[in-house]
């Protein structure tokens, strides 16, 4: 990756309001001398719960097996934003990890700090086994910026025991939002349960169902293209229509609002409250934990498009440069290129509920097993078809979990009963404003 210049970049958590400087981003590539004796590698991740099992299960076997006297040493920093925060104070006292795991939205963030160094440049990457809708989130104009590891995928789950109930067959579930919106209605009649519920903690499903219908969410062109992302979309014809029909649902009493508390939301769902649930893919061993209770379902369009389609959630590690010796970057690579072995990224994903990055894991025995399983083989599907279109990239930009907070904001008082278009309108003048104080703060 070729050096970048030193620069300023501000960068705001998800749940801060307060901004934090980075400074003396140098170049990228460079790195301490080589270290002489066993490298140990400085893993920091966000992973808790039963991935945190897995992951230092995985780390210990790494430990074991490894033929090169590198020690990975891995260690749970807190959520996503207490991640970020971290990092960026880290930064500042040069004790950056060898390898991180961040976010997907994170990204913009990541590639502007320039304290990383690009994966082609440690070894050979096989990209060709790399579910393309990974490689192309991960990837900037310098080619694969960071080592994709979980993917996860927008789908809607389908109570069958509700549905049945309302006279909906949940073997041919709804396709289009208006659909999802039809089938709520009678759910809620019928049973008195909720008939939809979906994350509203964040924009992600705003972000989702906006590319679902062939709509980029960041302008110009997701970031995708030769220039910087300026401002966010959110009052396409497309983007009111399908924000006047969630609204709708939540004025009528049709949908559970549950708040930023998504556990609220999978909980209503596996216990029968909820008829619909529109969430992650990860969600699955939670709201559905012996995958007998619902119908997987691919993500609802919002308009025909030839450029619809989801963008990836997950995470992908990132390899330090600057301050790092060439056997800890060497080290570093060679970990997170094993964690995308065909074996380790079936065994991650049927013990997370990500789905599998490598797409040599469905033929793995783990990964047969795991697409034994029509609903799981369904999020496959869903993956596997992504287009390669701008608007199912993703936004790539640094802002990005500052915008975040502000669109959902709006949102929840559409949720309310506000205007769609003009306070839609409102927020996309927000998010330019702090697009453009980031963009100025990164020299962009």
């Amino acid at each position: 990756m070729p050096s970048r210049r030193s620069s300023a970049v501000l960068v705001l958590g998800v749940t801060a309001a307060v901004a934090v400087a980075l400074t003396g981003c140098s170049a990228s590539g460079s790195a301490s001398p080589a270290s002489s004796g066993p490298v140990t590698v400085q893993f920091w991740h966000a992973m808790a719960g039963p991935a945190a099992t897995e992951l230092d299960s995985l780390v210990s076997e790494y430990n074991a097996d490894n033929t090169d006297h590198a020690t990975v040493k891995a260690s749970f920093q807190g959520d996503y934003a207490a991640v970020q925060t971290k990092y960026t104070a880290a930064v500042q006292s040069s004790s950056t990890p060898d390898l991180l795991m961040m976010n997907d939205v994170s990204t913009g963030f990541m590639m502007d700090s320039g304290q990383t160094v690009a994966p082609s440049t440690l070894g050979k990457v096989d990209t060709s086994t790399m579910a393309p809708a990974a490689k192309r989130y991960y990837s900037g104009k310098d080619g694969l910026a960071a080592m994709p590891f979980s993917v996860s995928m927008p789908v809607l789950y389908i109570d069958k025991a509700l549905a049945t109930k309302a006279g909906l067959d949940p073997s041919s579930p709804p396709k289009t939002l208006a659909e999802v919106a039809t089938w709520a209605k009678r759910i809620h009649q019928a049973s008195g349960a909720y008939g939809f519920s979906m994350n509203i903690g964040d924009s992600w499903m705003l972000e989702e169902l906006s590319a679902s219908g062939g709509k980029a969410f960041c302008t110009p062109d997701n970031g995708r293209g030769s220039k910087t992302v300026t401002g966010v979309s959110l009052t396409s014809d497309t983007q009111v229509d399908f924000m006047t029909t969630l609204q709708s649902l939540y004025q009528q009493g049709v949908a559970l609002n549950p708040g930023a508390d998504s556990a609220a939301m999978n909980s209503a769902f596996a216990s029968g409250k909820v008829g619909m649930l529109l969430t992650s893919s990860g969600a699955y061993t939670t709201v559905d934990p012996d995958g007998s209770k619902s119908v997987v379902a691919r993500f609802p369009t919002t308009a025909s498009s030839s450029d619809a389609g989801q963008v990836i959630g997950g995470n992908a590690l990132w390899i330090s440069g600057k301050g790092h010796s060439s056997a800890q970057q060497k080290a570093s690579f060679d970990f997170a290129k094993w964690l995308q072995t065909p074996d380790v990224q079936a065994k991650w994903a049927k013990a997370t509920g990500y789905l599998a990055m490598d797409t040599g894991a469905a033929d793995t025995s783990v990964g047969k097993q795991s697409l034994a399983d029509p609903n799981v083989a369904t999020m496959y599907q869903q993956l596997t078809a992504d287009p390669s279109s701008t608007a199912a990239a993703g936004c790539v930009t640094g802002a990005f979990p500052t915008v975040r907070a502000t669109v959902i904001g709006a949102f929840n008082r559409v949720v309310e009963g506000a205007d769609v278009r003009a306070t839609m309108q409102t927020a996309e003048q927000q998010a330019k404003s702090q697009i453009a104080s980031y963009n100025q703060a990164a020299g962009k």
